[in-house]
């Protein structure tokens, strides 16, 4: 099986949410009326990367989310890729907390998973939304808001966004690419958040970008607040080695108290790096 190599950023990411799922599960294990704590990783990967900084191999998200301190008493573990979706799937033959699913995400966590999640079933999850790119539907943020019962760690992808639908001329964009887009966000408001229609000499009119992925990173964090995450903070940017924008880690949360620790967490590798 292929691994990815990843950059510093992606090490980064990995560290933030391996300390908040140790937060999430210290505090769980402690109420007396919670029959489960339950870890989701909806894009789960290889298991492992290698560093680009050190050519080490590096444990992805659910690796570490099972050597947590204290366990999360399931592991639910989704892949497009059947090889890797495979891996997840040995595991599940040696434990019967952990179930692995081949497929598209948002499919399986709307029909599959997030029914198992109803407020009456006492259950809590950390869910992890980490494509590469636009493969992340609204309709998936939306049902999961309506069970109040999970926090999401949400992959904004700026770059997919950047190299296949924010043009500065809209026209350039191919319509599977601005449907995906779209399809993302819950429907085709960002349109107006970014594009201006523009009269050329000839009479016509064309769509040109006004504003930046900064504008639609902002007002996504309040469409998570408006859908029913009550609490959501300030997104953290990673970029490249460059320096250039790859993407928004975002989280959101009906708990004052995630909110606040995530805040600590994001702040300090803000300030550190």
């Amino acid at each position: 099986m292929k691994l990815d190599q990843i950059g510093y950023w992606s090490e980064i990411k990995l560290e933030i949410i391996k300390e908040y799922a140790n937060a999430y599960t210290s505090i769980m294990s402690k109420q007396s009326w919670c029959k489960g704590y339950v870890y989701i990783d909806a894009f789960a990967g290889a298991g492992t990367h290698i560093s680009r900084r050190t050519g080490e191999m590096v444990l992805g998200s659910p690796l570490n989310a099972l050597e947590v301190a204290l366990p999360f008493t399931e592991y639910y573990f989704i892949d497009l890729d059947e090889d890797r979706a495979d891996f997840f799937g040995k595991l599940a033959g040696e434990n019967p907390n952990i179930h692995s699913y081949h497929g598209d995400c948002n499919e399986i966590l709307v029909n599959d998973i997030f029914p198992l999640l109803g407020w009456d079933t006492f259950k809590r999850a950390l869910c992890i939304l980490d494509p590469y790119g636009l493969h992340l539907k609204w309709e998936t943020i939306k049902t999961a808001a309506d069970l109040k019962t999970v926090d999401i760690f949400i992959n904004f992808p700026i770059m997919d966004m950047n190299r296949n639908v924010l043009f500065e001329d809209f026209a350039k964009a191919e319509p599977e690419d601005v449907e995906r887009m779209s399809a993302f966000w819950g429907d085709e408001s960002w349109k107006q958040l970014l594009y201006r229609e523009q009269a050329t000499l000839f009479g016509e009119t064309h769509h040109v970008r006004i504003e930046d992925y900064q504008v639609l990173a902002k007002e996504y964090c309040k469409r998570l607040k408006q859908v029913g995450f009550d609490d959501v903070p300030e997104p953290i940017l990673m970029r490249n080695i460059k320096g250039g924008p790859l993407y928004y880690l975002c989280f959101a949360s009906q708990k004052s108290v995630a909110k606040d620790i995530v805040n600590d967490i994001f702040d300090k590798y803000r300030k550190a790096y």
